[in-house]
């Protein structure tokens, strides 16, 4: 839950409202692939060109439908401009469903600025021939401008308030269309007062499309950009906190080179540097890595040297110190005598009358002895006839044989493979009955048995897996942050455009508006035309939280497109998760309320949660 809220806060306070197109929506952008990063990932920021706003597309439909509604009464050149504005009327109209539909439309035709997806792979290891599912979660950083139309008095009626905007944009043009077409069996003067109450009821019509039209010019001149926690710095850490669920947090030994040296640092140092928690207890190790072994096992002490070789200067033994000691002349005899001073600890003086060619016994040169000459055999000079006798002692000591132990002897009385190690009677038992063990395999008898490499294998792989969650290591996840979406989910349609081909069967999970509110599946969405969710996903989800008892419910959603609108306009498999209050829409929806502190991190724990099982089962 702490990493949760730190995300959010990080996206909401730390950077505030994230607007397409603009410098904080990039530094949202760059948090979220700090976060990919540091999860051991290789991001990829995909760019594209997004539209600044959508609100001044949507004044040109309203007031090129007023217009038209207008234009076509007799009062201007005795209603010859009636057809010419029913075409304007309808061709507003169908751009206007295109828009809608996440299509193309007069959006595209706004200033743009540059934007950007961050997307990241979490591709596990696949068998040969294995092909692997791919799921991919979604979630937009950007945040919206807060409007009139989203006030706490007016955002309960948004679902009706926004049909009633799509009825009034296309009712215009069907009512031209009747009043343009002639009335048959009708006399002149019906005619004349159909045509005129008809043109009546388009004005009446088309006069709605002025509260819209108005609530966006004041939108656009006069309404803040909201800091979007709950829309959608909530979603973008459910993502990342699925995403710590699947991926393991990285090796740091990984990223560690030999081209620097580690830097030492006393405790005294780390302790005024601040980086040590209360009450720890700090352990050095070496600087290379662990700490090396300094004792064999105890089936390896035959390898021990005798003896230890002398390590720094012994008792009697030292450094000289040259500065301190006097030399006669070479010539004379008479005075040999010698000072020497020896570092390690004591001054010791060396005084001799020996002669300059004998040398100093103060000194501590070793007394003369009888050299053993080496005796001559076949190695004989190269003193290796010793070290092999050595050597084989100690490894007949290690197979447990004497000097009497015959190789040969021993391999006939074995006669087969079958025998070997098996003496008699009694395996101990040394005598002329059983050889006993003195090596070879230490397992079971693989001869003749056809199955053991592939035995061996599976044992082997079982052991290598046993700590794998197969359930996530047969998944291919992606996270994908999009931006822009509040403008018209234009990065979720530039992400379809280059990757559907390779996502065509993937699961799409959208999560926006996730923290705060009765979480739900959205059963069906979009502004245009209703797009039904994938029923296996909502399956899944139904069957995931009913087994993981967490309290998810369905609910059609009937606000703005989502970026899984985008995908389901496209004929891809996609869910949306979002929290709603009880008057059907998103809490605090795109209002200056949408803080850190009306998010409830629980909210988001249990989409988390959700994501995860559903991945699992998926």
């Amino acid at each position: 839950m702490a990493e949760i809220m730190q995300h959010i806060t990080a996206l909401a306070d730390e950077i505030g409202p994230r607007p397409a197109t603009t410098d904080a929506e990039h530094r949202a952008a760059a948090y979220v692939e700090s976060a990919f990063i540091a999860r051991g990932l290789v991001p990829e920021i995909q760019s594209f060109e997004a539209p600044r706003t959508y609100a001044w597309a949507y004044v040109l439909y309203h007031l090129l439908t007023i217009v038209s509604a207008v234009v076509a009464g007799t009062w201007l050149l005795g209603g010859q401009l009636l057809w010419p504005a029913f075409a304007l009327s309808a061709i507003t109209a169908s751009i206007f469903w295109s828009d809608l539909d996440t299509r193309w439309g007069l959006t595209r035709l706004m200033p743009k600025g540059p934007s950007q997806n961050v997307i990241a792979r979490h591709v596990p290891r696949a068998r040969r021939g294995e092909k692997l599912k791919k799921v991919v979660i979604v979630a937009h950083y950007d945040s919206a401008r807060s409007s009139l139309a989203f006030s706490p008095g007016m955002v309960g009626q948004f679902p009706m308030t926004f049909a009633l905007m799509k009825f009034c944009t296309f009712a215009v043009p069907v009512l031209l269309l009747i009043k343009a077409l002639p009335l048959p069996f009708v006399s002149a003067t019906l005619a004349a007062t159909i045509d005129t109450y008809t043109w009546y009821a388009t004005l009446v019509v088309a006069a709605y499309l002025l509260v819209p039209l108005l609530i966006n010019v004041h939108r656009e001149l006069a309404m803040p950009f909201v800091a979007g926690a709950n829309d959608n710095a909530s979603g973008v850490a459910a993502m990342l906190g699925v995403l710590h669920s699947l991926v393991p947090e990285p090796d740091v030994s990984r990223f560690s080179t030999s081209q620097f040296t580690p830097v030492r640092h006393t405790a005294e140092e780390a302790l005024e540097a601040d980086v040590v928690p209360d009450g720890a207890l700090l352990s050095y190790t070496p600087a290379g890595g662990r700490s090396p072994v300094t004792e064999l096992p105890d089936d390896f002490n035959w390898v021990e040297p005798d003896g230890e070789p002398a390590r720094g200067p012994q008792r009697g033994q030292g450094l000289l110190d040259f500065e301190t000691i006097e030399f006669a002349a070479v010539s004379g005899r008479e005075d040999t005598r010698a000072h020497a001073t020896f570092d390690d600890g004591e001054n010791w003086e060396a005084v001799t009358d020996a002669p300059a060619d004998e040398p100093l016994a103060g000194l501590g040169s070793p007394a003369p002895r009888e050299v053993e000459k080496p005796r001559r055999g076949l190695l004989g000079g190269l003193g290796l006839g010793k070290k092999k006798r050595e050597e084989d002692a100690d490894v007949k000591g290690w197979l447990g044989v004497d000097d009497g132990f015959d190789a040969r002897k021993a391999g006939k009385d074995i006669g087969s493979w079958d025998q070997f190690g098996s003496g008699g009677d009694d395996d101990d038992d040394d005598s002329a009955g059983g050889l006993g063990w003195k090596g070879g395999w230490a397992g079971d008898d693989p001869i003749d048995d056809e199955d053991f490499a592939a035995n061996e294998a599976a044992r082997i792989r079982r052991r290598v897996t046993e700590t794998i969650d197969r359930d996530f290591a047969e998944k291919e996840v992606w996270f994908v942050a999009t931006g822009a979406e509040e403008v018209g989910t234009v990065g979720m349609q530039a992400f379809l455009e280059a990757y559907g081909e390779e996502l065509r069967d993937a699961m799409i999970i959208n999560l926006d508006n996730v923290g705060a509110g009765q979480l739900s599946w959205v059963t069906s969405e979009g502004m245009a035309r209703r797009y039904r969710a994938d029923r296996r996903m909502i399956s899944l989800a139904k069957r995931v939280s009913r087994e993981q008892e967490i309290l998810v419910k369905p609910r059609a959603y009937k606000g703005l497109s989502t970026d899984a609108t985008a995908a389901l306009a496209r004929g891809y498999k996609a869910l949306t998760l979002m929290a709603f209050e009880s008057t059907g829409v998103p809490v605090n929806w795109h209002w200056k309320t949408d803080t850190t502190e009306n998010i409830e991190p629980e909210v988001v724990e249990r989409v988390t949660a959700l994501v995860t099982h559903m991945i699992r089962e998926a």
